[in-house]
């Protein structure tokens, strides 16, 4: 925001010097990047203004802030009219939501001509160009005020009604030449027979002021600021208007930024008549909101004592206003209509700490710290990535946009992507169902430069229509996942993923059911649940779809859904001594149905074992005419050990027993010789 020292002094009631103004405004949060001199002998000041104090874009907010921070009176300019004559116009709102207020009046008997010096200096100060008198007044106001303002020839316009509406496809000329077409999210500004502005961002051509004109309307609105966005976006126009537009405006403003540009469109414009405000539109509340603050919780938070006197004199200069509420201790504030950033008790100590400077706070002051409990999702995902770039694999950040032409591999979801309203490239318009397409286009991108073999992971959201059960018809869940991609077969992706379930405490309570979705191999894929909550899924690419993405090696992938190892994760895991006593290693084969899960074995053999088991492993799988078809002799080693004593021989044996006796019973094993 650019300042003029001469435009912001009209607003105090005491002289201020530049260094002192740099000073106190870069101190209170307002850093001035830049300051220079005007041959004309006023100070032109670049001060950066936060995304959350739009108040400030304007010279009357920069001189509220300044006026509290040094001391002076802030001194609002008064507005007065001549007599309002009958002189109405038939405004109607057809889009309320993308326009909840649209105000304009007729202003006749101008004469358009050069401005006043006064006027062209506070405007050059401020880095605008003088264009003409009627023209620069509604830029005065804007940044005086910051509500922006558009005049259009009276005479250009058809018929006397003025609507704002959604756009239909029209076509319209900006003033700055742009051919604009017009969708129908975007709010236009027409007369009787089509568009004569594009609402909040820019005024049309063939309603130009000009040095003819003599009757003008003045429009002043309010705009949805996420509609003005996208249409400024959309159209890569940037103006001052569609910047506050897009920020914030001061609803309590629109009626007093178009007195003051219509007084002084009949002080400096020769103006013989101003008409009413015609208004239409539900309009936006002007209120803003209300906040309990305690005055021990001031002291707690800045570590100083603060008066309540103090407070009072602080907030009351900030323009906030006491509740009948409010006590000697808590005290009840409504903030005013131009601070939509105060919303919360610490909103108001950190205006507090402002304004009687940060200086007047030791740096070695105690305050109390209060350690919050961590997130458990947030702690599944830290632990997850750890795990994975412990095991080897590479972290990638990739774009949440997927295009309709990418391979778009949802493993999880078959609901259509989400579209985006308005992506920042044409091709990438859909919100990704999975980590798995955009990390296989980073393996071909690693491929097509030589690397053969890579390992990646990516621990993001990605974006579903209702993926949870509860879900209502039509709600969009952002979901965080863990995937990979590794070159490989399936053990190369299982692997990392056993290390992760480990890690998490959860390797006994995860069931692995053999089979995933179409992009995989059906006899190379599994799916991990844990009840009956699916929460993974693990399997090598089908080659169709390798022949698809372009991949030449064998390449095989991972899912996890983190928030499903929320509840279930043993994070905290109790330290438990090495036992002093040895180890006894126990070897069986056993036959079972080929649909015999290796995960099913090992759940069997933990039940029927209870503590003594310390360690089990597949040893390896033997198939043939011996065994019979769709069997297999499965070898597999057991290893037990009693934490109190060395175990006996004869206990040994009677665990063994119980193994084979529950593998029989549950698998429909049999014990091999």
């Amino acid at each position: 925001m650019r300042i003029s020292l001469e435009w912001l002094q009209r607003y105090l009631s005491d002289p201020v010097t530049v260094d002192d103004l740099c000073d106190r405004v870069t101190m209170a949060g307002f850093p001035v990047d830049d300051r220079e001199q005007l041959p004309n002998g006023d100070w032109t000041l670049d001060v950066e203004v936060t995304w959350n104090r739009p108040d400030c874009q304007s010279h009357l907010g920069i001189a509220r802030e300044v006026a509290g921070l040094l001391g002076t009176t802030f001194v609002e300019p008064g507005v007065s009219l001549p007599e309002l004559v009958d002189d109405a116009l038939d405004v109607v709102v057809e889009a309320d939501d993308l326009c909840p207020l649209y105000t304009a009046r007729v202003v006749r008997g101008l004469t358009v001509g050069p401005s006043p010096d006064w006027l062209i200096r506070v405007l050059e100060g401020a880095g605008q160009r003088s264009v003409n008198n009627v023209v620069d007044i509604t830029n005065f106001v804007l940044l005086e005020c910051g509500h922006p303002l558009h005049a259009f020839d009276l005479g250009k316009l058809r018929g006397t009604r003025i609507t704002a509406r959604r756009g239909a496809g029209e076509h319209l000329t900006a003033i700055d030449g742009s051919k604009l077409e017009i969708a129908n999210d975007e709010v236009v500004i027409a007369d009787a027979e089509g568009p004569v502005a594009l609402g909040g961002v820019m005024g049309g051509l063939d309603s130009e002021v000009g040095s003819d004109t003599t009757d003008i309307v003045l429009e002043c609105a309010l705009f949805d600021p996420l509609a003005i966005r996208a249409t400024s976006r959309r159209h890569q126009l940037r103006s001052e208007s569609s910047f506050r537009f897009e920020r914030f405006v001061d609803p309590a403003r629109a009626a007093w930024a178009a007195d003051r540009a219509a007084a002084l469109l009949v002080e400096l414009g020769g103006a013989t008549s101003v008409g009413p405000i015609c208004a239409a539109g539900p309009g936006v509340a002007v209120h803003g909101a209300r906040i309990e603050l305690r005055t021990a919780r001031v002291e707690r938070v800045l570590g100083i004592p603060v008066p309540a006197a103090e407070i009072c004199e602080v907030l009351s200069g900030l323009g906030l206003t006491t509740d009948q509420d409010s006590t000697p201790d808590v005290g009840v504030w409504r903030a005013p209509s131009w601070r939509p950033d105060l919303k919360t008790e610490v909103d108001l100590i950190e205006e507090v700490a402002r304004r009687i400077g940060f200086g007047r706070i030791p740096v070695d002051v105690r305050i109390p710290v209060r350690p919050l409990q961590a997130d458990p999702s947030r702690r599944v995902a830290l632990r997850v990535r750890d795990r994975l770039a412990a095991s080897g694999l590479r972290e990638c950040c990739t774009a949440p946009f997927v295009g309709a032409g990418h391979l778009d591999i949802a493993l999880f979801s078959d609901a259509p992507a989400l579209q985006v309203e308005n992506p920042m490239r044409a091709d990438e318009n859909l919100l990704r169902r999975s980590l798995i397409g955009p990390l296989l286009r980073v393996v071909r991108g690693n491929q097509d430069r030589g690397v053969a073999t890579v390992r990646f992971f990516e621990c993001a959201s990605v974006y579903l229509r209702g993926a949870r059960d509860d879900a209502s018809d039509g709600a969009t869940d952002q979901v965080p996942l863990a995937s990979g991609v590794v070159t490989g077969s399936y053990p190369d992706a299982k692997g990392p993923v056993e290390r992760v379930l480990d890690d998490l405490g959860v390797t006994d309570l995860v069931r692995i059911e053999r089979g995933g979705p179409a992009p995989l191999r059906a006899d190379r894929s599994a799916t991990l649940w844990i009840g009956e909550r699916r929460v993974g899924t693990i399997g090598e690419l089908a080659p169709r779809t390798r022949e698809a993405l372009g991949i030449e090696a064998d390449t095989a992938v991972f899912e996890l859904f983190l928030n499903e190892f929320a509840s279930s994760a043993r994070l905290e895991r109790p330290y438990v001594p090495v036992s002093r006593y040895p180890a006894v290693d126990r070897d069986l084969a056993v036959v079972l149905d080929e649909s015999v899960t290796w995960a099913r074995v090992a759940s069997t053999v933990r039940s029927a074992t209870g503590e003594l088991l310390t360690a089990i492993e597949p040893l390896n799988v033997f198939r043939g005419p011996q065994i019979g078809a769709g069997r297999k002799s499965l070898a597999l080693r057991m290893q037990l050990r009693a934490s109190d004593r060395t175990l006996r021989g004869d206990e040994a044996e009677a665990c063994v027993a119980r193994v084979v006796t529950a593998l029989e019973s549950d698998l429909g094993g049999v014990l091999r010789a």
